[in-house]
């Protein structure tokens, strides 16, 4: 009999053979244990569980397999603001649907193996309940995917931003992930259109928990007069972008094609980045996690709330341009390796839709940064450590840190001329 070895404090996968034999070519699931892979304030949309697996072949020969399960949250609260009836689904898609379709597109295009994209983790797996004929997501949906820090990945580290090298890999990497679906939609409309498209449509991932929007714009709000020493002007325009950003998130949910108009991952920040490194200790290659809030639109939305976010202030404000430019380098390479025409799909083009597009992402990267730089708890057992409350999260003023990082994001905003 199958048996789980995990403490009772982990929550319990139930029938999690049933998820992952069938990608392990015929072995068998003997037993496994979890073990909690995150510590709280990592990540708030979902419990990640670190799993040892012991696997027999059908010769009888056993072997183990280091995997990661993510399940949804428990507290309701997070429940309702992060909807996982909705999130899970989009995730679970860009495994077996979207990955799969974008590998077929480059085998097709003739482009080698080596040379495809390798952005996403390993995927063993998911369902959306134990009941096999509902879609509906429950508290048994389970994703498995390969442990990557067993792979020799390393997590970001949400209290330190990117420099350079690590900050050039991230937009090759995301200009790669953007490109291909774009690809795909242009190349094979039917199939994008009517196999993949349907599970990344535009959705307000704060529509219900409305109390929790006006408690982040109230306080957000409180948060900038204290880094702008009550600028009167800047404290006026970001409640209007609060405002904007709000019916952006809200408005219909079907967006326009364009030429940068694609799968974009909407939440692609440092702790969604987990690095491999040389031996000299240079960033080799990437790996892109959390894809729960991805969605079809602009890919601009990603490259600024990804530079303002996550990359070191001083680093950016000397190489911004450089950075958009090697993103479209890296993009329009990628389009060509599959055989897109790029007559539409030009640098010019694309800094008009920086343009048109950016400021947008100035109120969301500012309500990010409490999530980004709050607090980890001190605690002396890891076995008792509790992942904060959305109340605390949300209402945390915080540090000097916080309000500094605020006042770095305004700066910047303004120089590159992108907060108005």
């Amino acid at each position: 009999m199958l048996k789980n070895m995990a403490t009772d404090k982990l929550p319990d996968i139930r029938e999690l053979s049933k998820v992952v034999e069938p990608h392990f070519s015929g072995a068998r699931l003997l037993n496994y244990q979890t073990s909690k892979l995150t510590k709280p304030g990592d990540n708030y949309g979902s419990v990640l569980l670190a799993i040892h697996a012991q696997l027999q072949k059908s010769n009888g020969e056993q072997f183990e397999e280091q995997l990661v399960a993510k399940v949804p949250p428990s507290d309701p609260k997070y429940w309702q603001f992060f909807q996982p009836e909705r999130t899970r689904l989009a995730e679970n898609a860009v495994y077996k649907i979207l990955a799969p379709a974008l590998a077929v597109l480059q085998d097709e295009a003739g482009v080698p193996s080596e040379s495809h994209f390798k952005g996403f983790p390993r995927f063993y797996g998911c369902r959306e309940s134990l009941d096999s004929y509902s879609s509906k997501v429950d508290h048994n949906a389970v994703l498995v995917l390969e442990n990557l820090r067993s792979s020799g990945y390393v997590s970001g580290q949400r209290l330190k931003a990117f420099d350079m090298a690590h900050t050039l890999l991230a937009l090759e990497y995301m200009a790669e992930f953007h490109a291909l679906p774009l690809a795909l939609r242009t190349l094979k409309p039917e199939v994008f259109r009517e196999q993949v498209q349907p599970f990344f449509k535009k959705f307000d991932w704060h529509a219900k928990a409305p109390e929790w929007k006006s408690v982040m714009k109230a306080e957000t709000l409180e948060d900038i007069r204290r880094a702008t020493n009550n600028d009167s002007r800047l404290v006026a325009r970001m409640k209007e972008l609060s405002d904007q950003f709000f019916e952006f998130l809200a408005a219909a949910p079907d967006r326009p094609d364009g030429p940068f108009t694609s799968i974009i991952h909407c939440d692609f920040w440092i702790n969604n980045l987990m690095f491999r490194y040389g031996p000299s200790g240079t960033p080799t290659a990437l790996k892109i996690i959390d894809f729960q809030t991805a969605q079809y639109d602009s890919v601009v939305h990603d490259i600024i709330s990804f530079l303002l976010s996550s990359v070191d202030t001083a680093i950016l404000e000397i190489e911004f341009e450089h950075m958009l430019e090697a993103y479209y380098e890296a993009f329009e390479c990628c389009l060509r390796r599959v055989g897109v025409d790029l007559e539409v799909h030009t640098f010019e083009a694309f800094r008009q839709e920086v343009k048109r597009v950016a400021y947008i992402q100035v109120p969301h990267v500012i309500f990010m940064t409490r999530f980004i730089l709050a607090d980890s708890p001190v605690v002396d057992d890891a076995e008792t450590e509790e992942i904060p409350t959305l109340t605390d999260v949300l209402k945390n003023t915080g540090s000097e840190r916080i309000s500094r990082k605020l006042s770095q994001i305004l700066n910047l905003a303004q120089k590159f001329d992108i907060l108005y």
